[in-house]
């Protein structure tokens, strides 16, 4: 899934979840200006919190010998999360 995809699916979920709120006064494009709002609050926190990585004890159980692919995949990781909210602001 692309950022822009994932900026997309953020917005859709938030979006129907949010319309319900006010019945009598809804209005789509504030519906959708809260739901984008909603999203990139979402991010904001998946970018800050702090993943724990696994002891030399977790890699053994599970017979890994790349100790070091996880360091790279919480870079990967953050990178994509700020690409979605790259995408989430420019919209």
């Amino acid at each position: 899934m692309t950022a822009q995809e994932k900026a997309d699916e953020l917005i859709d979920k938030m979006y129907y979840i949010g319309r319900y709120d006010d019945k009598e006064d809804y209005n789509p494009a504030m519906a959708w200006e809260r739901a984008k709002q909603c999203a990139l609050i979402a991010v904001d926190e998946i970018l800050h919190c702090e993943a724990t990585e696994p002891s030399d004890t977790d890699w053994d159980d599970c017979g890994a010998t790349a100790q070091y692919y996880w360091p790279q995949k919480k870079v990967d990781a953050g990178k994509f999360w700020g690409d979605v909210k790259s995408e989430l602001q420019s919209l």
